[in-house]
């Protein structure tokens, strides 16, 4: 941990105002996530628009993380830190049509889809491409994260994904489209969360949802919990 002597010595070197980042704490925090998990079949997201500073990213690829990217801008980020496409998923609401068709031609591991009318979008520019895009959907689980309501994103009266309940018949859609594979389901409930009760609620609510699906021969590669821990 950096100290006040060592952070005037930097702020002397470098003048102010200036950002300061503990790569040690960064690896403390990026082990308790990687040992919670030890002996699951995972893959940890940073989400880059928490902080996209280059050296930080840089570390966090090193680690071992994969990359969550909520633009273009940050799709970049990720690519100049060393992240291949496929550890790299492409979320967030409002994607341009830019966006879209470079994230198809990246073929990054997932595109979460936020509605049916992205739906379509994304399936009309993968045809155009002549190839197909691998998406997850966000599902709305109605589940309180209990955190401010500012940045409360899982309730039905959120504008966030499509309510758990739609969620069947629109993947038995992408399973039918020409220019579409689904490849995941995709929850995030919001941010601030300071107990680990809702996020195992929503986990459980996927994980029904993944099941049922099997069931029906759709057979989803990975379920993606989002974030927003702490």
């Amino acid at each position: 941990m950096a100290t006040t002597a060592r952070l005037q010595d930097i702020a002397a070197a470098v003048g102010t105002p200036c950002y300061v980042y503990d790569a040690g704490l960064i690896r403390t925090a990026y082990a308790t996530l990687e040992t919670a998990f030890d002996g699951y079949p995972h893959a940890i997201h940073y989400a880059l628009k928490a902080n996209s500073a280059l050296a930080v990213v840089r570390l966090l690829h090193a680690l071992g993380s994969h990359a969550d990217a909520n633009s273009l801008g940050e799709v970049d980020v990720a690519m100049r830190c060393g992240f291949r496409p496929d550890q790299v998923v492409f979320t967030g609401v409002g994607k341009s049509a830019a966006e879209i068709d470079r994230a198809v031609a990246l073929g990054l591991l997932a595109i979460n889809v936020e509605s049916p009318g992205e739906l379509d979008r994304i399936d009309q520019r993968a045809i155009a491409q002549g190839t197909v895009a691998r998406v997850a959907l966000r599902v709305n689980p109605d589940i309180d994260a209990k955190s401010h309501p500012h940045i409360s994103t899982g309730l039905k009266s959120n504008k966030f994904g499509v309510p758990i309940d739609e969620a069947p018949a629109l993947f038995r859609e992408m399973a039918s489209r020409r220019g579409l594979v689904p490849v995941g389901a995709h929850v995030h409930i919001g941010s601030q969360i300071t107990t680990l009760e809702p996020l195992s609620r929503a986990a459980e609510a996927v994980v029904a949802l993944a099941q049922a699906l099997r069931q029906e021969g759709i057979n989803l590669q990975h379920l993606d919990m989002g974030g927003g821990l702490g």
